[in-house]
C-alpha cells in the first residue's frame, strides 16, 4: 500500500472557518460578468445624474466581500464611499485588495455588521449615504435578510431621498404542469411489471406539502418537453428597496391568470429580476431561458460563432449558480384547467421565504408548508427521485422476482427502503428492515400499516440483530442508500454493516448488489468550473490577492472531490468512460484497495473538470438490466460534440480542474479504498 497517498484533510478546531472562507468566493458570483457591469452601469449612471444636479455621492456598500463594488464606486466618481464587512476574514482580505488597487484613501473599511455601524462625526460613517449600494440576495431573493437589513439602513444609514442600487426587484411565477419535478415531491404508488400494486402511498404522506426549504435548481436545464406551461410568467411581488414602509414581512398578492393550456396545476417557477437604477434603464434578468429578455439577441449572437460542439439553449443566456431559479409545489389537489380558463394565482412571502397556492386549492390564507409525514424531512429530494425511478424500480423489482421465493429472508441494509418493503408484498417469507433513524422507521411503518405488510421486522441498529434472526438470512439487500450519504460511494456504509454482521449471517447468503464499480469521465464543462476558478482581475480591478487567500484554505478544507446534481451543468465527454476501481461485497470487501491508471483525454487543453460515479451490480454478470448506475444515462464510451446525459436522481461526484492540465493528452490517476474508514480518495495528476 501506498504510504503517502493523501486521505482528508486534517480535522481542527479551524477547519470550519477555513471550509467557509474556501466557500465565501470559490463560488461564481464574481465570475458573473453580467452581474458586475450592471453593477458598474447603475453605479456609473447614478452616481452621473447626482453630480449633474450638483449633489455629492456619498456611497454605503454593505456586504463588500472583496470590495469591488466599492471600488466601481469609486471609479465611478463616488465623493466617498463607506464599506462593511462582518466576516473577518474576507473583511481583511478586502483591506489588502483595496489597498493594492491604489484606493486605501478613498474607501473607509469598516469590519463590522451594517445593523452595528454608527452615524456622525468621528464615527463609522461621518455622514447619512445617499446612495446605496448592495448584493444581500439568494436564489429566493429575501432568504438571507434582505428586508430587515433594507429597513435597518433605511431608518438609520441612509437619507431621506436615497438610490438604492439596485433600486427595485420583480419577482416572476409561472403555473406549469411538470412531472419531473413533481417526481422530486410525491412519492408514487410502486407496482410491478405486470402493472400489479406492490406499495400505495399513505394519505397523509400523499397529501404533505413538503419542505419550506427552497428549491433551487437550474429550470433551463430541464429537458425539453418535460413541462407544460399553464401560463405566461406572471409578476406577483415588487419590492422597492427605497422604500421603507413597502418593504413588510408578510405579504399576499392576487394574480387572475389565464390557462394557456389545459393541464394539471403542479408547481410554480420562480425567478425575480433586478432594475438596477432609477431610471430602469439596466435590467438584470435571472429568468430561464424561454422567459429571458435578451435570449432572442443573444442566440443570434451565439449562431454568429463558430463551435462544432452543440451549445443547450439553456447556456445561451448568461449563467450564474449563485442566484438561480426556484421550484415551489402547489397544495396536492388534482384540479385540471382548461385552456381559457380564469383562476387565481396566490402569492405569499414572509420575511424570508415565499410560496404559493390557487384560490380553489384554499378559501383561506394559506401558511408556508411544512412536512407533517416525515418523508420530505428523513429524504432529500433527488432520493425521493430515485424512489420515483420506474426505471431503477423494475430492474429491482424483475430481480426480485428471479431470487426471492416464498421461504426467502430478506435483510435490508438501506435506510428508507421501500423497494426492501415491497419484497415483503411479493411472498418472501420475512423481512428485516434496517431503520435507525426514529423519523425514517415512522415513514416505513406508516407504509406497513397502510399496505398491511405482516411479514415485516424492524431493526433499530446493526446489533439489533439477534444471531437466532441472523442463521435465517437467505438473503441481503441493499439499494443502497443511507441520508448521511453526498457522494454516491458513500452509500458503501452498506459494505461496512455488512461487513460487521457477516459472522453472524449464513455462508450460504446471496448478497445484493455484490459489487460496486467507480468509473470516471473527462470532461470540458461549460460553465461549472467557474465555481472553482481564479478571478485574476474583475473588471479591471485585481483580485489576485482573494484568490491567494481562497486557494491556500481551499486546499486546506476541501475535498478534492464535490458533489454536483451533473444534470443541470452541460458537459462534453472527451474520452470514454474509465473504470477506475472495483469493490466486491462479497468476499474482501475489508481489504484495502490501491488502483492505478491512465486517463487518455481528447483536445486536453478543452478538460476542465472529472465526473466521477459509482454503478451497483445486483450479480455477478455486470449486465446492464443487473446494473444500477448514479452517472450517465447511456454509456459513453468515447468523446463526443454531445452534452452528456446524467441521471437527474443522484448528485455525481466532481473533481474540478485548479490549474491548468498538461497537453499530452494523459492524466494518471490513482484510486484508494480505505475499509476501516470506509473512504475512498482519488487523485488526478494533470500537472507536469
Amino acid at each position: 500500500m501506498d504510504d503517502n497517498f493523501l486521505g482528508s484533510a486534517s480535522d481542527d478546531g479551524g477547519f470550519d472557518l477555513r471550509q467557509e472562507i474556501a466557500r465565501s468566493a470559490f463560488a461564481d458570483m464574481c465570475h458573473d460578468w453580467e452581474r458586475n457591469q450592471k453593477y458598474d452601469q447603475a453605479l456609473r449612471r447614478t452616481i452621473a445624474r447626482l453630480h449633474a444636479t450638483g449633489q455629492q455621492a456619498h456611497v454605503l456598500d454593505i456586504g463588500t466581500g472583496s470590495g469591488l463594488l466599492s471600488m466601481m464606486a469609486v471609479r465611478a466618481g463616488a465623493d466617498s464611499v463607506v464599506a462593511c464587512e462582518a466576516f473577518r476574514p474576507m473583511a481583511e482580505c478586502a483591506e489588502k485588495i483595496i489597498e493594492a488597487n491604489g484606493m486605501k484613501d478613498r474607501i473607509r473599511l469598516v469590519k463590522k455588521r451594517s445593523t452595528q455601524l454608527s452615524v456622525g462625526s468621528g464615527q463609522d460613517m461621518e455622514r447619512r449615504a445617499n446612495v446605496l449600494v448592495t448584493e444581500l440576495f439568494d436564489t429566493e431573493l429575501i432568504g438571507e435578510g434582505a428586508l430587515g437589513t433594507y429597513r435597518h439602513a433605511l431608518q438609520h444609514l441612509l437619507t431621506d431621498d436615497v438610490l438604492t442600487i439596485p433600486h427595485q426587484a420583480t419577482v416572476y411565477a409561472q403555473v406549469v404542469e411538470c412531472p419531473l419535478v413533481l417526481s422530486w415531491q410525491q412519492l408514487k404508488t410502486l407496482s410491478n411489471a405486470d402493472g400489479d400494486i406492490l406499495l400505495r402511498v399513505p394519505p397523509e404522506v400523499a397529501s404533505c406539502r413538503g419542505s419550506s426549504a427552497v428549491f433551487d435548481i437550474q429550470l433551463s436545464q430541464l429537458p425539453v418537453g418535460s413541462f407544460n406551461p399553464l401560463t405566461d410568467p406572471v409578476p406577483v411581488f415588487e419590492f422597492c428597496w427605497n422604500k421603507h414602509e413597502k418593504l413588510v414581512n408578510r405579504r399576499r398578492e392576487q394574480s387572475v391568470c389565464q390557462a394557456r393550456t389545459s393541464g394539471f396545476p403542479q408547481a410554480v417557477f420562480m425567478w425575480w429580476d433586478l432594475t438596477m437604477d432609477n431610471e430602469g434603464e439596466v435590467l438584470l434578468s435571472c429568468a430561464p431561458y424561454w422567459a429571458h429578455p435578451d435570449h432572442g439577441t443573444l442566440k443570434k449572437q451565439r449562431k454568429a460563432v463558430t463551435r462544432k460542439q452543440r451549445i443547450p439553449e439553456g447556456n445561451i443566456i448568461p449563467w450564474r449558480d449563485h442566484w438561480m431559479q426556484a421550484v415551489y409545489f402547489l397544495p396536492p389537489i388534482k384540479i385540471p384547467l382548461e385552456r381559457g380558463q380564469q383562476f387565481v394565482l396566490q402569492s405569499y412571502h414572509d420575511e424570508y421565504s415565499l410560496w404559493f397556492g390557487l384560490e380553489e386549492q384554499s378559501s383561506s390564507l394559506l401558511e408556508p408548508p411544512h412536512c407533517d409525514c416525515g418523508w420530505h424531512i428523513a429524504q432529500s429530494r433527488s432520493r425521493i427521485g430515485q424512489l420515483n425511478d420506474s426505471l431503477r424500480n423494475k430492474r429491482y423489482l424483475n430481480y426480485f422476482e428471479r431470487v426471492f421465493s416464498s421461504d426467502s429472508v430478506v435483510l435490508v441494509l438501506s435506510e428508507g427502503s421501500l423497494l426492501g418493503l415491497a419484497a415483503a408484498r411479493m411472498g418472501v417469507k420475512t423481512v428485516l428492515l434496517y431503520e435507525p433513524n426514529a423519523i425514517s422507521r415512522r415513514c416505513m411503518e406508516a407504509f406497513v400499516e397502510h399496505n398491511s405488510v405482516p411479514n415485516v421486522q424492524f431493526l433499530s441498529s446493526a446489533d439489533a440483530l439477534e444471531p437466532d434472526q441472523a442463521a435465517t438470512v437467505t438473503h441481503v439487500f441493499a439499494e443502497p442508500h443511507f441520508p448521511s450519504a453526498i457522494l454516491p460511494w458513500d452509500n458503501l456504509h452498506y459494505g461496512d454493516l455488512l461487513k460487521n454482521l457477516r459472522p453472524m449471517l449464513p455462508t450460504t447468503v446471496t448478497v445484493i448488489p455484490s459489487a460496486g464499480t467507480l468509473y470516471a469521465l473527462p470532461v470540458e464543462f461549460l460553465d461549472l468550473q467557474k465555481i472553482n476558478a481564479p478571478l485574476g482581475t474583475c473588471e479591471g480591478f485585481d483580485l489576485s490577492l482573494m484568490d491567494g487567500m481562497i486557494e491556500q484554505h481551499s486546499t486546506y478544507a476541501d475535498s478534492p472531490i464535490e458533489a454536483q446534481p451533473l444534470w443541470e451543468y452541460p458537459s462534453y465527454p472527451l474520452a470514454g468512460a474509465v473504470r477506475l476501481l472495483e469493490l466486491d461485497l462479497v468476499s474482501d470487501f475489508e481489504q484495502s484497495k490501491l488502483q492505478r491508471g491512465e486517463m487518455r483525454v481528447s483536445e486536453p487543453e478543452r478538460l476542465n473538470g472529472i465526473a466521477i460515479w459509482i454503478d451497483w451490480h445486483l450479480d455477478g454478470s455486470h449486465s446492464p438490466k443487473t446494473t444500477i448506475s448514479s452517472g450517465p444515462l447511456l454509456p459513453v464510451e468515447e468523446a463526443s460534440d454531445e452534452p452528456t446525459r446524467w441521471n437527474a436522481n443522484w448528485r455525481q461526484g466532481v473533481h474540478l480542474l485548479r490549474k491548468l492540465p498538461n497537453r499530452k493528452g494523459t492524466i494518471p490517476w490513482t484510486v484508494k479504498f480505505n475499509p476501516v474508514l470506509n473512504n475512498v480518495y482519488f487523485q488526478f495528476h494533470y500537472e507536469d
